[in-house]
């Protein structure tokens, strides 16, 4: 096991600073974090609207009338339904402040890059009109490019110094405003040769070949079983060796848990059956207490610990890890590079998930209803307002004992090397 944690830090821990200094990655990933309050307010009013409860739903309209649910559609498409908007901006303005470009220029320009490439439908009340097919979660990870190539173009520009010069005495708004018409020009002229390119294409736009050819390949991989178990890996085993990997992995993957989220949504609204399992909702449900599922190790401690250090560590620990928030146990016990509690601090997760998957794809748990709720949520609470009914909450104190029963073995062998050598100390 010493062998395997220096081999981690040695391969691991390169990568992960790599990935984490990478202005790449960090744009991209800090774009959807910012994100996540209208996601949240979304939520909040998705809930208000759509929570499966027969006797409230009958309450609602007894109250406001049938159609009560519509004026709360105005808030739940302005958020979730212009998803792709928000992208084509935040993913730009976040890379060209990682690049200390003019962020709002080019996030602009990227919006408006993502118009052009946009196609129009067409209806006979209202004529040309931009639809929502591409606005909101098809079109993310259009936008994600979008936003990507805009601050490419725009950064080659301002390195050779191609920008239109301003006389001295100029208000600096001003200068920046003139120095945007070359970058900006180019990024929109290219915009338009891609989509009058793609018309003469079996696709007919960009959105279609990238969503058909890229999106739904990279999304089926992501979102199956095997990419969720790889998921909960990567995050576990980096941070066995201390690398808080939890933003880090999950903002690799979050476009196509955020475009299943949305799917789940319209499905909801339609009144159809929930297609998808694998949302980031399903994950809020997995991390119990943080990562390595440690509200189980906490739950085990508080129970079956006789050891006086583990107890007070547990004691210590046992509030912010029901907020998941669990650095004062993972680094008091310890269980970062420990390697007896690595083991099961890397195996609960996987197991977690893997009930968690069977009893959604059976039915016997509600599937993720598309809630988005603050990560220190506690666990039970959670579950249920993740699927919106018991089943939920069921499911995580299932799987909360279920990972008391995994890690304890494991404690009991921490605890009672730990109290041998208390004895000692008090002789």
């Amino acid at each position: 096991m010493n062998k395997l944690i220096y081999v981690l830090e040695e391969k691991l821990i390169p990568v992960a600073a790599w990935l984490e200094a990478n202005k790449y990655v960090n744009g991209i990933r800090r774009a959807f974090v910012m994100l996540m309050p209208a996601l949240m307010i979304g939520s909040l009013f998705l809930m208000i609207q759509s929570f499966p409860l027969p006797a409230y739903q009958n309450f609602m309209k007894s109250v406001f009338g049938d159609n009560w649910g519509s004026v709360f559609d105005i808030p739940v498409n302005a958020t979730f339904s212009m998803l792709a908007v928000y992208v084509s901006f935040l993913v730009a303005q976040q890379l060209a402040k990682q690049f200390e470009l003019d962020s709002v220029a080019v996030g602009l320009l990227s919006t408006v890059a993502f118009f052009i490439l946009t196609p129009l439908g067409s209806t006979k009340e209202y004529g040309n009109v931009i639809t929502f097919d591409w606005l909101g979660s098809k079109g993310m990870f259009i936008a994600m490019m979008v936003g990507f190539f805009t601050m490419v173009i725009f950064r080659f520009f301002v390195k050779r110094n191609i920008l239109v010069k301003m006389p001295d005495g100029v208000p600096p708004e001003v200068i920046r405003s003139f120095e945007a018409l070359i970058p900006g020009a180019a990024i929109l002229i290219v915009a338009l040769l891609v989509r009058v390119g793609m018309a003469h294409t079996s696709f007919g736009t960009i959105h279609d070949f990238v969503y058909k050819v890229i999106a739904i390949p990279l999304k089926s991989l992501g979102t199956s079983y095997i990419g969720s178990m790889l998921t909960v890996f990567s995050i576990s085993i980096l941070w066995s060796v201390g690398i808080n990997a939890g933003s880090m992995v999950n903002g690799i993957v979050r476009p196509f848990w955020l475009e299943n989220q949305l799917e789940n949504i319209a499905a909801i609204k339609e009144g159809l059956p929930i297609p998808h399992v694998i949302t980031e909702q399903f994950f809020d449900m997995v991390w119990m207490g943080g990562s390595g599922a440690t509200l189980s190790l906490l739950l085990a401690i508080i129970i079956f610990a006789k050891s006086k250090h583990i107890k007070s560590v547990g004691e210590i620990a046992a509030v912010p890890g029901l907020f998941n928030i669990n650095e004062p146990l993972l680094f008091g016990l310890p269980v970062i590079l420990n390697p007896i509690m690595l083991i099961p601090f890397n195996i609960v997760p996987l197991v977690i998930v893997t009930t968690q998957y069977i009893a959604m794809n059976i039915g016997l748990v509600a599937k993720p209803i598309g809630i988005a709720l603050p990560w220190t949520t506690p666990a039970v609470i959670s579950g249920f307002f993740v699927v919106g009914g018991l089943s939920g909450a069921l499911m995580q104190i299932f799987n909360l004992v279920l990972g008391a029963m995994i890690y304890l073995p494991f404690l009991r062998i921490l605890d009672k090397a730990s109290l041998k050598e208390e004895t000692e100390l008090g002789e």
